[in-house]
């Protein structure tokens, strides 16, 4: 792969593939016009970086925000870039799969060339995906990545019209619309200055390229916080299980005034739970959780033998950085339960307990729970120890009790 020049034709290998077939003119009982679409898995490794671009109307801006963000999820989630992204779409001349028949895994593929003498075929798809897989090409614990490419054979023809196509179907997302309604003014100006690292729309080259958070993780900690939707018998999993749902229930009207109450306190909820994450390790060192690195749901390095290298994430609104990635599994329950220690005096919402001072002293304790029942009671899975609203329900209930210590220690005496 040391030559980048893009070539008409190109051999390498795939992983996994499939073929489907149909008749370009399906009205039509004879013709040869037959479409075939290939789909592929090609290792990072294998994908060549000389495709073709000449379809794709839009060149890749390895600077704008699609890119930074899918940059994020290559170097702190790389397991999920794959389900997460729509990958390539490539049309061609020709494929062909000259040892397929002996268990081979090579492919070579035709893109034919124009009167220019130019590749006809290429990338109609994924210009900023491509961009971004081959900063990476280099990063060796990422080399057996998995990138999912759909090949159009027999499209050549009508090109333009399919790359203009695919370039120009984009859904407009509900935030979208609630952002151009201004709904989310109320945020936006109890955030200040962390407004800039939220994306509130949709939209690939207007907005500021440091935004990493999406909008609906800020609901969904507010959700976690809400007293007006979850007592102390209720408890909101939702925060955990579905992100999407804390934002319908955002968008509800009548829901809406429980979380403008919340809106002044929003940048010190944001903290609150950043503070969390970055000392949660300190907090299981201090329960006597061994080996914090080893729980399943805890991260601290990829890859494997000398591909092997060090987690490192960097919490978007202090820019602290930390060397784990955690599941929210483990710390949505604790700062969920530290709704109870807000209160709310005559319309206004304000910490009736210092949220940080409380996890510096009961921290160790509720992290020591979580790990605790995560082990012994879940069998190490992260997805079932978050889910458990009996798990949520205890640590509600230990710091209720704790918080009216608290609050029973600061009244005068």
């Amino acid at each position: 792969m040391t030559n980048t020049t893009e070539k008409s034709i190109l051999e390498f290998d795939y992983s996994q593939s499939r073929t489907i077939t149909r008749k370009l003119d399906f009205n039509e009982n004879e013709g040869d016009g037959i479409i075939k679409t290939h789909f592929l898995f090609v290792l990072l490794k294998d994908l060549p970086s000389n495709i073709p671009t000449t379809p794709n109307p839009r060149k890749a801006d390895i600077n704008a925000k699609p890119c930074q963000q899918m940059l994020t999820t290559l170097e702190q989630e790389p397991e999920y870039f794959t389900d997460c992204n729509r990958g390539l779409t490539l049309i061609a001349e020709k494929v062909f799969f000259p040892n397929q028949q002996e268990g081979g895994r090579k492919m070579i593929i035709d893109f034919g060339l124009d009167e220019d003498g130019l590749p006809k075929g290429g990338l109609v798809d994924g210009g900023h995906t491509y961009a971004v897989l081959k900063k990476k090409m280099g990063d060796e614990s990422l080399a057996e990545l998995p990138v999912f490419i759909s090949i159009i054979e027999g499209a050549e023809g009508f090109a333009s019209k399919l790359a203009r196509a695919r370039n120009t179907s984009v859904q407009v997302a509900e935030k979208s619309i609630a952002n151009l309604e201004n709904e989310f003014i109320g945020i936006k100006n109890a955030l200040g200055d962390y407004s800039d690292k939220v994306i509130y729309f949709e939209n690939e080259d207007v907005g500021n390229d440091a935004a990493v958070f999406q909008v609906e993780e800020i609901l969904a900690l507010m959700t976690a916080v809400n007293c007006d939707l979850y007592d102390k018998n209720s408890q909101p999993t939702v925060s955990y299980t579905g992100i999407s749902s804390c934002f319908n229930k955002w968008l509800n009207t009548q829901n809406r005034p429980s979380y403008e109450k919340l809106y002044p306190k929003l940048r010190s909820i944001i903290e609150t739970y950043e503070y969390l994450y970055s000392h949660f390790e300190d907090y299981a060192g201090n329960a006597g959780i061994r080996r914090f690195g080893g729980i399943n749901g805890v991260e601290v390095s990829r890859g494997k033998g000398e591909k092997r290298k060090p987690v490192e994430i960097t919490l978007p609104f202090s820019g602290q950085t930390v060397r784990y990635k955690l599941t929210k599994g483990f710390s949505m329950p604790i700062f969920a339960a530290l709704r109870f220690l807000l209160e709310e005096k005559d319309g206004k919402i304000d910490w009736a307990v210092d949220p940080k001072t409380f996890l510096e002293k009961h921290g160790p304790k509720l992290v020591g729970q979580i790990l605790e029942a995560h082990t012994k009671e879940y069998n190490s899975n992260p997805n079932k120890t978050g889910k458990s609203k009996v798990l949520w329900q205890n640590i509600a209930n230990a710091v209720i009790i704790d918080s009216l210590e608290e609050k029973l220690a600061k009244r005068p005496v």
